[in-house]
């Protein structure tokens, strides 16, 4: 799945490419306009990976975007 996150305390989003591989998982940002990947057993965890370059407040603003919600729920994770 693609989606786009982003924090009103940041001015700038994320465009976020999300992958499940046998049960691992491929998050690829792109970040000032190279691709960032983060891998992990979960979707969430994958996708705090490829957001690391960008430092740990970013990351958690980002990873607080209420659509990641929704993302979580498509992904079939419930955490």
């Amino acid at each position: 799945m693609n989606f786009r996150i982003g924090a009103s305390q940041l001015d700038f989003y994320v465009d976020v490419r999300l992958r499940n591989f046998d049960g691992r998982w491929l998050a690829v940002a792109e970040i000032s306009g190279a691709p960032e990947m983060g891998l992990g057993r979960s979707a969430r965890e994958a996708l705090a990976a490829c957001l690391s370059p960008l430092g740990s407040d970013a990351v958690a603003a980002l990873m607080a975007d209420a659509q990641l919600v929704g993302v979580g729920l498509q992904a079939g994770e419930n955490s």
